[in-house]
This record gives C-alpha cells, sequence and structure tokens, in this order.
C-alpha cells in the first residue's frame, strides 16, 4: 500500500512512489517475476498523474528493480546477494520509522488481537494444570505426537461440531494444526494440481491467497453480491482444483450465503470435479441469533473440506485449528503425511479437550459474544454523531467492521489523518486481488483491542479527523 504524502515541502510524489516500491522490493513484499500494478492503474488508484508514476517506474527500471515486458506489464526484477546489506539496513530503517510511528497511536483498530483482559486466564490455568497432572505418568509426554493430533481432542471437535456447527465427521476425519496458513499449506501440498487454480472470492482473505500463491496455484477471482460467492460469470472452460470461500461471514463484506447459493456451489464443485474449502473463521460469533450450520453440514456429495479455529474465541496468538477432511480421501491424505509429526503443543490439546468437554468453552463463547456486541453497538451509536452521513456495515458477527463514506475517497489520506489523531485504522484495498476494482468508499475497523469506555473517546478522535 502506497501511501503519498502531499503536504507542502514534502518529497515529489512520483520520488515517494519510487522510494516505496523499491523498498517493498528490498523487503521482499514484492518477490522476483512478480508482476506489479501497471502505470495508469496505479496513477488511477492514488489519485495523480500517470506521468508520475511513469516518472517514478523509469527510475527503478533504470537501477533494475523491475523490467517492462512486452504486452505484459511491469515485472519485478531478481536482486544479486550484494543487495542483502541494503535489505537490512531498509529492514531496520523500516522498524524504527515504525515504532517511532506506533509512539503516538492511542488506539488500534485492528482485527488481529484482543485486549488483554478477554484472555481467560483462570479457565485456562485450570485446565493447564489439569492437563500436566494427566501427563505427569503419561509416556506420550516424552514421544513425538501422531501427525493427526491428540485424540481426545478430536473427538471434542467432532462432538461440538455436531452439536453447534451441524456437521457430522469422525476423528479420523480431523486434522490438528497450528492456524489457518498451515491448513491450507496441507491441503495445497496434498491436492498438488497447479495445472488448475484456485477460485476465491473478491475481495478475500489476503493471508489466504499468500499460501495459494506460494504453492504456485494460479488464482481466479469472483465477485460477490449479497449472497456471497457469485459463480455466474466464471469461464467455463477455467480448470478449478479449489474453491477457497467465507460462506457463513463473509470476509470482509459480512454478508451470509443462503441455502440456495450453497446447494449451487456444491454442484458446481461437483461438475468441475472441485473442492470447496470452508473457512469458518468466526462462526460461533454470532450477536443477535444462533449461528447458521456450516455448508459442510449439507455435503452431500462430500467435496466440502471444513476450516475451523479457537484462536477468535480463546487468543489469536493461541495458534489453534483444525480440519476436517472429505470421507472419500481421508485415507490417501494421511497416508501422505504419515511421516509428518503435530506441531502443535500437546499439553494445550489435551487443555483445551478438558475446556470443550466441561462446558467452559461454550460459557467463553457467550461471553465473548456479549462483549463484542456492546462493543460494535457502542461504534454505532457513535457514528451516528458525524456530521457526514457514515454508514457502518451492519454487522450480526465478527469482531470488525466496514465504514463507508457518502463519497469516494482517498484512502491513504484519510487513514493518515486518523493516525494523526492517534487513531490506527486499515485500508480494504488488502483484501482485492485486482486492486485498482477496490471500491474508494470503505475503511476497515476492528474493534477486538479497544475496551467499550474508550470507544466514544476513539470516535471522537475520527470526527476530529474525517468531518
Amino acid at each position: 500500500m502506497i501511501h503519498l504524502n502531499r503536504k507542502k515541502g514534502s518529497a515529489p510524489l512520483y520520488q515517494q512512489i519510487y522510494q516505496q516500491v523499491k523498498s517493498d522490493i528490498l523487503l521482499g513484499y514484492l518477490s522476483p517475476n512478480e508482476k506489479i500494478l501497471g502505470t495508469r492503474t496505479l496513477a488511477k488508484m492514488l489519485g495523480v498523474s500517470r506521468n508520475t508514476v511513469d516518472r517514478a517506474y523509469m527510475q527503478l527500471t533504470l537501477e533494475g528493480y523491475i523490467e517492462s515486458r512486452q504486452n505484459a506489464g511491469f515485472y519485478v526484477l531478481k536482486l544479486p546477494k550484494a543487495f542483502q546489506s541494503e535489505k537490512t539496513f531498509t529492514e531496520e530503517f523500516s522498524d524504527t520509522k515504525k515504532q517511532a510511528t506506533d509512539e503516538h497511536i492511542i488506539y488500534d483498530l485492528t482485527n488481529s488481537s484482543h485486549t488483554s483482559n478477554l484472555f481467560p486466564k483462570k479457565v485456562w490455568k485450570k485446565h493447564y494444570q489439569n492437563a500436566i497432572e494427566q501427563l505427569d505418568e503419561a509416556e506420550k509426554l516424552y514421544t513425538l505426537q501422531p501427525f493427526q493430533g491428540d485424540f481426545r481432542l478430536r473427538k471434542e471437535i467432532s462432538r461440538y461440531l455436531e452439536r453447534i456447527r451441524g456437521v457430522r465427521c469422525q476423528p479420523s476425519q480431523i486434522i490438528i494444526t497450528s492456524g489457518l496458513q498451515q491448513s491450507l499449506d496441507y491441503i495445497c501440498q496434498f491436492l498438488g494440481d497447479t495445472q488448475k487454480s484456485v477460485l476465491m472470492e473478491e475481495p478475500s482473505y489476503p493471508k489466504a491467497r499468500e499460501i495459494f500463491k506460494k504453492n504456485v496455484y494460479p488464482i481466479v477471482t469472483a465477485k460477490v453480491d449479497e449472497k456471497g460467492l457469485n459463480l455466474e460469470n466464471i469461464d467455463e472452460n477455467a480448470r478449478i482444483e479449489m474453491i477457497y470461500t467465507t460462506p457463513s461471514h463473509q470476509f470482509p463484506l459480512g454478508m451470509i450465503m443462503p441455502i440456495s447459493r450453497r446447494q449451487e456451489l456444491l454442484a458446481f464443485a461437483q461438475e468441475k470435479d472441485s473442492f470447496i474449502i470452508e473457512d469458518d473463521y468466526d462462526s460461533e460469533l454470532r450477536y443477535y441469533e444462533r449461528p447458521i450450520p456450516a455448508l459442510k453440514s449439507i455435503d452431500y456429495l462430500d467435496r466440502v473440506i471444513y476450516l475451523g479455529t479457537f484462536s477468535k474465541i480463546l487468543s489469536l496468538s493461541f495458534r489453534m485449528s483444525y480440519i476436517v477432511l472429505p470421507d472419500q480421501f481421508t485415507e490417501a491424505f494421511l497416508e501422505k503425511f504419515q511421516l509428518y509429526n503435530s506441531t502443535v503443543n500437546l499439553l494445550n490439546q489435551i487443555a483445551l479437550a478438558n475446556i470443550l468437554s466441561s462446558g467452559d468453552y461454550d460459557r467463553l463463547v457467550r461471553k465473548m459474544n456479549h462483549v463484542f456486541k456492546k462493543r460494535y453497538e457502542a461504534f454505532k451509536k457513535e457514528f451516528e454523531q458525524f456530521q457526514s452521513p457514515i454508514k457502518l456495515s451492519s454487522n450480526v458477527s465478527g469482531q470488525y467492521f466496514l465504514v463507508t463514506f457518502p463519497d469516494k475517497i482517498n484512502q491513504c489520506d484519510l487513514i493518515k489523518q486518523a493516525e494523526n489523531e492517534g487513531v490506527r485504522v486499515y485500508d480494504t484495498m488488502q483484501f482485492w486481488q485486482e486492486k485498482a476494482a477496490c471500491p474508494q468508499e470503505s475503511l476497515f475497523l476492528g474493534f477486538s483491542k479497544i475496551d467499550l469506555e474508550n470507544i466514544p473517546d476513539c470516535v471522537s478522535r475520527l470526527r476530529r479527523a474525517w468531518d
């Protein structure tokens, strides 16, 4: 994301673009042979003339950071090892700059952490001590753990999923992982046909997109409408291996996929001989109604790979997720990874099994729903005091919302204005594969890291920044 400083006395715009693209290349955010935005697209996105971007790209080309390929656009060049020292210097400079910037940030409206008072210390301490006692005489404490993870935890997850999400599965179909990205990495390694594509919602979760790219899967995007993933305009000849979707709470727009669209998606997967990856990342966090059944619950074709996580309830640093495999390839999947061991801490697995079986996890879910509902409603009330009619996305779940302005905005400018008042908000462009297609009226705000009593002050700062 390029941020331009347009104040009098700041560096020329072309130089700012040049420096930031160069920095992204040196830091590895832009990889060798990766295509970068075209000059016309970037100029439109930043609200500058095309000549400004042309000038920046010309300098980058002359210095050997990028090259123009005929009828294909601009691509990042591979740098020699001699640039490692410059990269290290740039990283140090970037870290120092970030620390200096963070000093005046009072409220960080991120979706990537909780307030510390939400961590269930007492519950976790009780069950962790019990787990240690359970393992005190157990031989498996001193051995490598099987790839799938602790059997008792997998059994508790299967019971929980049937009760809460309507998903019926056996413990043998469940793999415990250390987060969504590891789950996706395993799936990519197993399916492994990179001659086919991954179909993703547009917009979608960027960290999932990064794993597919890392595994050299071509990505095909399909727009979402009010019913979620829209399959109408997909190329009939597209060869699709996987379909990544968030049907119960589309990320980041928030709509719920109705049963009719879910049935269409299952039929589409059968027609294309594809598998659906259902990321059910925050299905438990429903403020005003019960959680809706998962897509996996109606998977009569056995084509849905279900992904769940405990991080949203326990802690985002907890890093424990799970895969529920389709029965049709569970045996082959386990054979593929028979020489792997579980990477997830055994004590954590046993403690979590105790938390699930005791009913403490259900109580934590109810508590988190109450806390996040109050925070969302407080933000909604405070935003009603803005002079301009700024809308909040109508959340029924999750830990974030989008604010939509009545007119097109420059996201970079509004982010900078908010930071000047001590509030960090986030762009929506990060969620779009095609950056130029991102609507320029919205910003992304999370509320898991801000206490309820601080919300009025936070929003009053945003009013000063934006009104």
